[in-house]
């Protein structure tokens, strides 16, 4: 009997994930109350791990409450929202509220949108070549 191999369906947050790398920027999978989300360091030069992470000023992500859903079922624009090393709000970078429901457009905009407001805010990272 011939099986067709596995083929995961990628989760929304692996599609954002996969945006951001392209430009450099590297996010992790978070969680609390239930709800999941990326974290993203918000200055450029910090080592690209979770903690790292978490110990400075931060980038939230949601695309509504899971960011674990398959890409497929995207319905609720991605939104970023940055926090100090504290974990208190300062600003929204992006709202989610004129995304894109296309899972691919909407992670490549909300990619896009952070770090050109991150780089206004901190300066840039290098960018790798393509």
């Amino acid at each position: 009997m011939n099986e067709l191999p596995h083929q995961s369906v990628p989760t929304e947050g692996e599609l954002l994930r996969a945006a951001l790398a392209a430009v450099g920027r590297y996010a992790f999978p978070g969680s609390e109350g239930g709800m999941t989300f990326l974290i993203m360091a918000a200055r450029p030069g910090v080592p690209d791990d979770e903690d790292a992470a978490y110990d400075g000023p931060h980038v939230l992500m949601y695309a509504g409450e899971r960011a674990d859903r398959p890409a497929s079922e995207h319905r609720e624009p991605w939104s970023a929202h940055l926090h100090d090393a504290t974990g208190d709000y300062l600003t929204t970078l992006v709202d989610g509220a004129q995304g894109d429901l296309d899972a691919v457009a909407d992670a490549v905009r909300c990619a896009r949108e952070v770090t050109d407001k991150l780089a206004r805010r901190y300066g840039t990272i290098p960018t790798p070549s393509l």
